[in-house]
């Protein structure tokens, strides 16, 4: 039975109630709930791609998931189907978007009606671009251009740059235009939106496309790149993981003279020279509970840009809330086709890629040189059905292009030392964390305390050392413990005379006996060190108190973990008075 899960604005998201969940694919319920989450961000975003919008009759887009031997179709105008693989698991867990972005792209082809025709081989290629584009982390599962360069054809390749196949199911001409396409916009630096909006109005070809954006060199500068980098024929070496086999292949050869230089602040204090100081205040991640009309005016103001604290208090629960991110270069050359990532993690001292768990994707075509910002001109949505909780989330964000490529969590997990850790993320200002949290509200009464609880976190490849530092400005009268796991308490060095131990059975039941630390509630104070085990996530809490009477402005608690010194990561809450009331 097809059973409508629900609609938006322009679409409406159904399912087959026989595709049920097993060990290789998703329900189809579920498979519909994550088209029904991003579609509205993905039709936008494709919107702006192609400066095109769907006819309104053809609204809403019916989009169906249905059993089926795998892949999706769609009528040219506003209907949409999903195959799933009922028995053979064709569709993993993530490849929805993506396969449904293809799709739509097919049916702004049709809006646009500019040259790209979705049954031919440009319009294909352009199609499986688009998935790989809008969902870079799958780009994998659209790739196809070693079914045009490989070590049997290297030195015989055709030409489906000048021609076009009247086909969408010939892989080696896909092929083709799916790493030409890349080529344009990675090894020339064109602009996606200006790509798609370019077209073929005439003859249809790639070729023309390349020619409209003023890409000089066409095939043979194409060819000869390929051939000239993989003269074997392999675009990725033998141990390449199939998931890392991309079309984008690009950049080639020697790299220009001047280059981009992205980042992301780690705190206000921070520009293009200075990337110093607290590594968990950035400014750059930005949440809110409802999405804002215009980011980039609103989030580019000196005011906005210098204010630390926009981010809305908590992630709230049954509903979707988005991310925003501003991006800078401080390089010599403007950053085309640069995309900047969010992640989320529980809040902990030290944020471990193994904890960053992906938020989404923004995409900026220029990101120029100077003072000049870029936002996210679409707020990146965070579903509720994504959201583990309500709460407070340490958010990790990176940003890239290709020339600098982000770093991502596999990447950063395979250093084998924390020291090769820190050295990198010291040396590379394209990812930031904020761990910046505002408790609204509760300050704690009489002698009642506000828990605010974190990880204290270890390394990942090693035991390692770290000390830790809590920096306070609570009022006189105020208290503050720390409450950790006994063998932290036991173990900090040097050890802490006042220290106290008692049972709690709530916060982890694997260590129920607790430390609990008296700590200074108005100056910097350090805990001490101690060596944590690799993969330590011990759970633990700050507990604040605030006097009554003095609930009348803001204060900071901050805890932080440095390695030989250097600060790796902190948490910062904010405790702010409860809103007043409207009379």
């Amino acid at each position: 039975m097809i059973i409508n899960l629900g609609q938006t604005p322009n679409f409406s998201v159904s399912y087959d109630d026989s595709i049920t969940a097993n060990a290789s694919h998703p329900s189809g319920q579920a498979l519909a709930q994550s088209v029904l989450d991003y579609c509205e961000y993905d039709y936008a975003r494709l919107s702006a791609f192609f400066g095109a919008a769907v006819p309104a009759q053809d609204l809403p887009i019916s989009v169906t998931i249905a059993p089926g031997g795998g892949g999706a179709s769609n009528n040219g105008a506003n209907q949409i189907t999903g195959y799933v693989g009922v028995n053979t698991g064709f569709i993993e867990p993530g490849l929805i978007q993506p396969l449904i972005v293809a799709e739509l792209a097919e049916i702004f082809m049709a809006a646009q009606n500019n040259g790209w025709i979705a049954g031919w081989s440009n319009g294909e290629a352009l199609s499986r671009v688009s998935g790989q584009v809008l969902y870079p982390e799958n780009a994998w599962a659209f790739a196809t251009g070693s079914s045009w360069f490989n070590p049997g054809s290297v030195n015989n390749l055709p030409d489906w740059v000048d021609n076009v196949e009247q086909t969408d199911q010939d892989y080696v001409s896909i092929g083709c235009g799916s790493l030409f396409l890349n080529y344009l916009a990675y090894q020339l630096n064109v602009t996606w939106p200006a790509i798609c909006q370019a077209g073929a109005p005439s003859t249809h070809t790639l070729a023309e496309t390349a020619g409209i954006v003023g890409a000089a060199g066409g095939f043979a500068g194409f060819k000869s790149l390929l051939q000239t980098n993989f003269p074997s024929g392999n675009l990725y070496g033998a141990a390449t993981p199939f998931d890392q086999r991309l079309d984008d292949v690009y950049p080639l050869g020697q790299a220009p003279a001047q280059l981009p230089a992205l980042y992301m602040r780690n705190n206000t204090t921070n520009d293009a020279n200075n990337h110093g100081g607290p590594l968990s205040d950035s400014p750059d991640i930005i949440l809110k509970n409802a999405p804002v009309a215009n980011p980039q005016a609103t989030f580019s103001t000196p005011q906005s840009i210098a204010n630390a604290d926009e981010s809305d208090a908590d992630v709230l629960a049954a509903q979707t809330n988005y991310l925003y991110l501003r991006v800078w270069n401080g390089g010599l050359a403007a950053a085309q086709n640069a995309f900047a990532t969010v992640y989320y993690a529980p809040p902990a001292t030290l944020v471990t890629p193994s904890m960053w768990t992906l938020i989404g994707t923004s995409y900026f075509p220029t990101v120029p040189t100077g003072s000049q910002i870029e936002v996210t001109s679409i707020g990146i949505p965070w579903p509720a059905d994504q959201i583990p909780a309500p709460g407070h989330y340490c958010f990790v964000a990176t940003v890239g292009c290709n020339y600098q490529p982000a770093p991502n969590p596999a990447q950063l997990n395979s250093f084998p030392t924390f020291q090769d850790y820190e050295n990198f993320i010291s040396n590379n200002p394209n990812v930031t964390w904020r761990n910046f949290n505002v408790v609204q509200g509760h300050m704690g009464h009489r002698r009642d305390y506000v828990p605010l609880p974190f990880h204290l976190t270890g390394a990942w490849m090693e035991d390692v050392v770290f000390q830790f530092e809590t920096i306070a400005a609570l009022p006189k009268g105020s208290t503050l413990a720390l409450l950790a796991p006994d063998w932290i308490g036991d173990g900090l060095k040097p050890a802490n005379p006042d220290v106290t131990f008692h049972r709690d059975h709530k916060t982890d039941l694997t260590c129920t006996r607790r430390a609990r630390i008296p700590l200074p509630a108005s100056e910097s104070h350090v805990l001490g060190e101690i060596k944590l085990p690799a993969r330590t996530a011990a759970a633990s809490h700050l507990l604040a108190q605030v006097p009554q009477e003095l609930h009348d402005r803001p204060y900071d608690v901050v805890i932080r973990q440095l390695y030989r010194g250097r600060e790796v990561g902190r948490i910062t809450w904010r405790l702010v008075p409860a809103a007043k009331k409207a009379k």
